[in-house]
């Protein structure tokens, strides 16, 4: 890229963007992950040809390959995100909103992780990732609504992985003898539905769209982009399937393992207050706009098992001591600032929490929330992770769009 104008430089300090020279280092360099995936696809012919199966692959080539696809895709979100930056505000190439400099950086820094990896496990038979595998994706930037350009570049990224995966999967297909069409059925079963929701979220996106279907699409292709970096890793090396037994949720703590029940609306016993962080719950019971919020919380939720089911998830993980409430110099962090104004914990050992990965020494939350419900926005309901700072208490309005992009 030409070194920007003075003029450029100029709207891009009146806009408040950064220099984005750093990512553009980080793009040259990680351009290595094209050569290597090609050695990938080269060393997974070989295998094929020598009779050995996917799902009995060397644990090293095995290993080599998933960091190689971690790296691609990684490397593919970051490209697309500078690429879609410059197309929607061409005045400023070179520069990036502080958000999409975030949010680019984590990944092409684990680029470079996911490279040397795989270069480690080339190399080294008795290798293991600092990330056990299959690992999670880097954390989305905390902003809600994600910029315009973050969610062309999504879609532009599940086009590419799907291709890749799909490729991948093919060869999977031919190589993997009928002694293991069993395992394959699982391998199989997961790239489709991952597949199948990159093909959602790419239906649903059209350019220009309203804020409202914007947000909804958006939910849709992270997960996509999620799912599919899962798949393949599972793809690059089957064995990981195998390795992962099926996970059941968590019993919240109760004696023998049973899980303890929680009244859901309309049930004896229900408390609408139930997630919310204990601390704060007293205060928020006497404040009449919050009953009011919570109230309309639960009514508006259309599976609010699915809600407290993350709650329950929580507890659970707090039981074992995986979890813990967030604490800054020993002191409680508190609540987060929607509904259902639950605590800010922090993960002792990596935990899931819904179908949310949180690694260790990572703060999160949960938010269910019904903020713009009746004009259109989609109920909202997930695990938050992220660096929580103190803010203003958000009553989440049913009837006015969110605004978390003040």
């Amino acid at each position: 890229m030409e070194p920007p104008t003075v003029w450029t430089r100029l709207r891009a300090a009146l806009s408040g963007e950064q220099n984005a020279e750093t990512l553009y280092a980080y793009q040259r360099a990680g351009g290595a992950v094209h050569e290597l995936l090609d050695a990938a696809e080269r060393r997974r012919f070989d295998l094929a040809a020598s009779g050995t199966s996917p799902f009995g692959m060397p644990a090293q080539v095995g290993t080599e390959l998933a960091c190689i696809w971690n790296a691609f895709a990684l490397q593919t979100l970051g490209d697309r995100m500078l690429s879609a930056d410059e197309t929607a505000d061409p005045a400023t190439a070179g520069f990036v909103p502080p958000v999409t400099f975030k949010q680019v950086q984590a990944y092409y820094q684990d680029v470079q992780r996911w490279l040397a990896h795989a270069t480690r496990a080339a190399h080294d038979p008795h290798f293991q990732p600092d990330s056990p595998l299959p690992a999670p994706l880097p954390d989305w930037s905390p902003v809600e609504p994600c910029p315009r350009p973050h969610l062309d570049a999504m879609i532009a990224a599940l086009g590419a992985m799907r291709l890749h995966a799909g490729s991948v999967m093919n060869a999977l297909e031919k190589a993997t003898p009928e002694a293991d069409h069993g395992q394959l059925a699982g391998v199989r079963g997961l790239f489709a539905e991952a597949v199948s929701r990159a093909e959602y979220a790419e239906r649903m996106y059209t350019p220009g769209a309203s804020q409202a279907l914007h947000e909804q699409v958006e939910e849709h292709a992270k997960r996509a982009v999620e799912a599919l970096y899962h798949a393949g890793q599972v793809l690059s090396y089957p064995a990981l399937h195998i390795r992962q037994a099926p996970r059941q949720r968590p019993s919240p703590g109760g004696a023998g393992g049973r899980a303890v029940h929680v009244a859901l609306p309309g049930e004896p016993g229900f408390d609408p207050w139930v997630m919310t962080d204990p601390v704060a719950a007293p205060t928020l019971r006497a404040d009449p706009r919050a009953r009011e919020v919570i109230t309309e919380m639960w009514a508006l939720d259309a599976d609010p098992r699915q809600s407290v089911a993350l709650w329950q998830d929580i507890q659970a993980a707090m039981a074992r001591g995986d979890v813990t409430y967030g604490r800054n110099g020993g002191r409680l962090i508190g609540h987060y600032f929607c509904t259902p104004w639950a605590a800010i914990y922090e993960a002792a050992r990596p935990v899931m929490i819904g179908d949310t990965p949180i690694t260790r020494g990572k703060r999160f939350t949960i938010e269910c929330a019904a903020e713009g419900v009746r004009v259109g926005y989609p109920f909202k309901r997930e695990v938050v992770v992220g660096d929580f700072k103190p803010s203003r208490l958000d009553y989440c309005d049913p009837d006015a769009p969110p605004p978390h992009d003040d």
